[in-house]
């Protein structure tokens, strides 16, 4: 018997234990801790969101704050669960919520106040990691930046010399608009050494700093067949060789911090390139505002043990969808397009843009995806299909929000050997509702749309020694 006592008395403790009120909370003992360390990224006075900088403001706010907390909408976080497990996911626990939640059913005590400096920010399940800089580049060099506002997008180039004087790898970015208000998004790309002066002689062609560049290294301009004529009576082939010799090298939009790639890769920057940074701005929102001090931070290696490279994932017709009609959302409609890459046929433009013979690529090893759409986008995904025909989600967006943007990095990456990558293939499907009156299109404007899939691939290589930035292996 006294062991069924003693079950029965534990028991009874556990029971009342749960049946105890639940001790009290309150704004600057418990919630404080959570706000500085979970939202202040965002939430400051140069922030994307409204300032928690005021602790007695924020708390006027405690209401909204609490609700979205609960409902999941703070801090962003648009990956449905259950399918992978992400680094750096911002999720709070189910203790904080909790205790958010009884902070509300307490009444939403605010306790004793005390300034900020005196409060131990309470971290979530995984931390925010560190970024330090190793190189850090001013896109405007202490000038500054006028969107046209003649129209509500404008997408500018401007190209900026990479001063690195030896071979290198980029492992990790940052990009820090100086003017949040009007900055949609941030895209560099690499240029290499030959094609240098060929980018500053089309910057230096356009009135004022840049160029106009929709759709990505290559001037708008010399998309009409007259001026690329020209182009090229003096470059022969000069467009293919601007878009062959400039790759993807890293990105921001809102919602993107610092970002460390993976450990032991990196993408390589070879000393004389230059660096074609793409400025998205949105001039609607902030009429006659510049842009000015926008900086980029790099994180960089003089070898990496794996090369790798960012895959933009879409169809290149869907971007000129109201000459072709590729994409065509219909007004109050829903509509959804998907596209496909097997991985064996990537090959050619792996080497390419990582600079390895095909035949060293042993295996790929697939590290994150990062979905895009804008306004009109509702929800989305990623799926991997195995060689086994077994499919994989690689994430899944039942909700699209267009200010959260990020990279979804994997815990593990996905790993295909070259025997395997006939059999693997990547899709990414996009859902749009078009709530309006008027015809939507797939194009590069802010009321265009876009279906992408941003991927960082590595490379094992057949030596699996380490690579360093002279190309030695």
């Amino acid at each position: 018997m006294p062991c069924i006592f003693n079950r029965f008395v534990a028991l009874g403790f556990l029971l009342a234990l749960a049946a105890a009120p639940a001790a009290a909370q309150d704004y600057y003992s418990d919630i404080r801790p959570v706000l500085l360390e979970n939202c202040m990224s965002c939430h400051t006075a140069d922030g994307p969101g409204w300032s928690m900088e005021d602790p007695e403001e924020t708390y006027q706010r405690r209401h909204m704050m609490a609700a979205m907390v609960l409902e999941r909408m703070m801090p962003p976080w648009i990956a449905e669960g259950g399918h992978q497990s992400y680094k750096d996911d911002p999720t709070l626990t189910p203790a904080l919520l909790e205790m958010v939640r009884q902070w509300r059913d307490g009444g939403y005590e605010l306790g004793d106040p005390r300034p900020d400096a005196e409060i131990v920010p309470v971290a979530h399940e995984h931390g925010h990691p560190a970024f330090e800089s190793d190189v850090t580049l001013d896109i405007f060099s202490g000038a500054s930046y006028l969107p046209t506002q003649e129209r509500p997008d404008d997408y500018r180039c401007f190209v900026v010399d990479w001063t690195a004087d030896e071979p290198g790898y980029v492992t990790g970015f940052r990009a820090r608009p100086g003017n949040l208000q009007v900055a949609h998004h941030v895209v560099v790309y690499a240029a290499t050494p030959e094609m240098a002066d060929r980018f500053r002689e089309l910057e230096g062609a356009e009135d004022g700093m840049g160029y106009q560049c929709f759709g990505g290294t290559v001037p708008d301009r010399l998309g009409v067949r007259d001026e690329r004529e020209a182009y090229e009576a003096r470059y022969p082939d000069g467009v293919r060789e601007l878009d062959q010799n400039s790759f993807w090298l890293s990105h921001w939009a809102p919602g993107m911090d610092g970002h460390q790639f993976p450990e032991g890769t990196g993408i390589l920057v070879e000393p004389g390139a230059v660096l074609i940074v793409q400025m998205h701005y949105y001039s609607a929102d902030a009429p006659g505002q510049e842009d000015a001090e926008t900086l980029m931070d790099f994180q960089v290696a003089s070898e990496v043990d794996r090369p790798a490279f960012h895959f933009p994932q879409t169809r290149g017709d869907w971007l000129n969808a109201q000459r072709n009609e590729t994409m065509v959302i219909e007004p109050g409609s829903m509509a959804t397009y998907e596209v496909t890459d097997n991985l064996e046929a990537l090959l050619p433009y792996i080497s390419r843009v990582a600079q390895v013979e095909e035949e060293e690529i042993e295996a790929l090893e697939i590290h994150s995806v990062n979905l895009h759409m804008h306004a009109f986008g509702h929800s989305g995904k990623v799926t991997l299909r195995e060689p086994t025909g077994r499919k994989e989600t690689l994430l899944s967006v039942p909700r699209w929000d267009l200010n959260w943007q990020r990279d979804f990095v994997f815990l593990e990456p996905k790993i295909f050997s070259r025997e395997e990558l006939g059999g693997a293939s990547i899709s990414v499907e996009c859902t749009f509702r078009n709530h309006t009156a008027e015809m939507v299109y797939g194009g590069f404007g802010s009321f265009d749309e876009m279906c992408f899939n941003f991927s960082y691939i590595a490379l094992q290589l057949d030596e699996r020694e380490i690579v360093s930035g002279e190309g030695e292996r």
